[in-house]
């Protein structure tokens, strides 16, 4: 199966973790398209590297941060584009060291896939901010953290205020899990000027309240 002009089957992951990544891709082009600037993005997590590569046919620069010492080599095979700036780190609103765990988490049953990776206690792995990368231009934040969103806007509030991107959010369940809800990211953005354009699949979506 090909779609953006890949071949699938050379794809290093699960094959349930490539159609996750598959079916968001058309969540990812929706927003892309929205927007009149492409020249950097900041997009975590990175996971198997299929939306960083794809968003490295799109934009100038792209960052991207995967925290999993296991998905961070395959993201890299997966997507070498000398266009992206690679993390093995996650975005918080502090710096720390923290563990992953892939497991789900509440009610939900069978397999764990690359898609349900989790920040778990005190680990090896840093915890950046958005804006320790003191971006003079940013055009879109796009976040499927696992309920881990909030924290990393927090850390990103300087790069909204100074470069006003658009911002694409996953919101589910998983923030209950951190102690929050969809209302306490909704309200973060607000307070700098942001507003909710739309839902698609479980990637809100908002812009300065300006564009």
């Amino acid at each position: 199966m090909t779609l953006t002009g890949w071949n699938w089957g050379a794809f290093k992951g699960s094959e349930l973790g490539l159609k996750y990544a598959r079916r968001e891709l058309a969540h990812l082009d929706a927003v892309v398209s929205r927007l009149t600037q492409r020249r950097v993005v900041v997009q975590a997590g990175g996971n198997l590297g299929i939306f960083p590569k794809r968003l490295a046919q799109q934009f100038d620069t792209v960052y991207t941060f995967e925290p999993s010492a296991e998905l961070f080599p395959i993201m890299t095979a997966n997507a070498p584009e000398p266009n992206i700036v690679r993390f093995q780190a996650a975005l918080g609103e502090a710096h720390a060291l923290v563990g992953t765990r892939r497991a789900r988490r509440g009610l939900k049953t069978g397999p764990a896939h690359e898609g349900v990776t989790h920040i778990v206690g005190a680990g090896v792995v840093p915890v950046f901010c958005i804006d320790d990368l003191a971006l003079p231009v940013c055009d879109l934040i796009y976040l499927d953290i696992e309920g881990h969103e909030a924290f990393a806007l927090r850390g990103a509030v300087a790069t909204l205020d100074r470069c006003r991107p658009a911002v694409a959010v996953e919101i589910n369940e998983n923030l209950t899990h951190e102690g929050l809800t969809r209302r306490d990211v909704v309200t973060l953005l607000e307070a700098h000027g942001y507003r909710f354009v739309e839902k698609l699949g479980s990637d809100e979506f908002f812009l300065p309240e300006a564009a």
